[in-house]
């Protein structure tokens, strides 16, 4: 089997390679083929050529700096859906695969119907073992339609609402019925969308039995969730497209907020003025 994953790098080649080296281990441990397709945002450290040096065949995209994680990879799987594989692979270029990651997405994937579910891997800090990213429950969806709860992997493949973009498994069949991340979203909040437009049709969306690789969790220092940090730097952060740039955030609440989406929208702002975040 011959699969697409899909990368956007910027300036963090030591990682970048390092990521695609475990990515190689993987792939031979389970018997699949890769073809990569990486969206390289203006780097000026030599990840491009470092990426082509290690992966000869790799389709390499180029940006000049201003497309960020989700408008990135929007491109990369623009190009790979316009080749076809039976299924594309979204990997972060922090997040370091186990050698029995594509065992377990490949897994999940086989325990539903066909092109009936997307499958996101469990990633977990690389020093105390807990989980960071992967996949999250629904709270209160009709009252409290953006707050969710994380996974931790089980014995078996678990459903859940939410997915986190650092290892994520969509078939073919679901790609070409949900399409592709939403370039409306500058930087964050692309995977989160695709999430919540695949439950809107009906599409699982299923957690590995288990950790597929390590990623340590962003630190929160210098962001707009930093409560150590002075209002104004927060409220600047906010409205930067690390944060909640009102644009994108705009069409996260109208998309998904239900009919209290202008309340979504503001209290997304306000609670950091008022220290709830």
């Amino acid at each position: 089997m011959k699969l697409a994953v899909l990368m956007a790098c910027y300036n963090r080649r030591a990682k970048t390679v390092e990521c695609l080296q475990h990515l190689a281990i993987a792939a031979r441990q389970a018997g699949v083929e890769c073809q990569l397709f990486l969206f390289d945002d203006g780097s000026t450290d030599g990840t491009a050529e470092a990426v082509q040096a290690l992966v000869p065949d790799a389709v390499i995209l180029r940006g000049d700096g201003s497309y960020f994680w989700n408008r990135s990879m929007n491109r990369a799987f623009d190009a790979a859906l316009q080749v076809g594989f039976p299924a594309y692979v979204w990997l972060n270029d922090d997040t370091m695969l186990q050698q029995d990651a594509f065992n377990l997405l490949l897994s999940a994937r086989d325990s539903a119907a066909p092109d009936e579910a997307i499958v996101v891997g469990a990633v977990s800090d690389p020093e105390t073992g807990k989980t960071t990213y992967g996949g999250a429950r629904y709270v209160s969806p009709r009252f409290r339609p953006f707050l969710c709860v994380m996974v931790h992997p089980e014995l078996l493949p678990q459903d859940v609402d939410v997915v986190n973009g650092n290892v994520v498994l969509v078939p073919d069949g679901i790609a070409r019925r949900l399409g592709n991340l939403d370039p409306a979203f500058e930087h964050g909040m692309g995977d989160t969308d695709y999430s919540m437009r695949a439950r809107k049709l009906g599409i699982r969306i299923l957690l590995t039995a288990g950790y597929v690789g390590v990623c340590s969790r962003n630190s929160l220092k210098g962001t707009h969730r930093d409560k150590a940090a002075p209002l104004p730097l927060r409220i600047r952060q906010i409205f930067s497209r690390k944060g909640l740039p009102w644009r994108s955030w705009l069409t996260m609440c109208w998309r998904h907020g239900g009919v209290l989406w202008p309340v979504h929208f503001m209290w997304g702002y306000a609670k950091v003025i008022l220290g709830r975040a």
